[in-house]
């Protein structure tokens, strides 16, 4: 090898190593939310019966510098849960055609929760944060329960509120003899994975 094959070759190696020394020395990168999913059941009754409905939506989570929970050391700066209006599933057709209108799926496709403080106690947490639904939006606060798992931490909750606080019109058929109710109750589970 000649020596400006060498020269070449050291030059080479120097910058690479130079690289990496620096790549080395940048801060690391905030950590990036993870989205996991959670399964929604959503209930209510009527004036002739009860109903289920059921969807699968996502929560994405970011880990953060706050209090600690199971599954999440570092605690959690930001999370997000998503439920996808359109992909609701009832009992019956009609009845998903009722639930779809009300919540007017054509404007307004997503419902959303997001989380903006929570209190911790042993495997339950207090979650305060924003819920939307149509285009309002209020503050809720309610319980989940956390249990750490080996891939992050299983929550479970459920929340109840009633559907015209957010503008949401109760359905009414059968020439008003059935009668939506307008309080509902929202339980969630699933594996949210850091």
């Amino acid at each position: 090898m000649g020596a400006l094959d060498m020269s070449s070759r050291w030059r080479f190696e120097r910058f690479v190593t130079t690289v990496l020394a620096a790549l080395a020395l940048l801060p690391a990168a905030p950590a990036a939310a993870q989205s996991s999913g959670v399964e929604f059941a959503v209930s209510g009754t009527s004036t002739i019966r009860g109903w289920t409905c059921s969807v699968s939506g996502s929560a994405e989570v970011t880990p953060g510098a706050s209090a600690p929970v199971p599954g999440f050391d570092t605690g959690i700066q930001t999370a997000t849960l998503t439920v996808p209006v359109n992909g609701f599933d009832c009992p019956e057709e009609e009845m998903r055609e009722h639930l779809l209108e009300a919540l007017q799926a054509d404007e307004f496709d997503e419902i959303t929760f997001r989380l903006e403080s929570y209190a911790v106690s042993g495997p339950q947490a207090q979650a305060t944060g924003s819920l939307t639904i149509l285009d309002a939006t209020t503050p809720v606060t309610f319980p989940i329960s956390l249990s750490a798992s080996g891939t992050g931490v299983e929550i479970e909750g459920e929340l109840r509120l009633d559907m015209t606080t957010y503008g949401v019109e109760p359905p009414v058929v059968m020439l008003g003899l059935l009668r939506v109710r307008p309080q509902i109750r929202i339980e969630f589970s699933g594996l949210i994975t850091p």
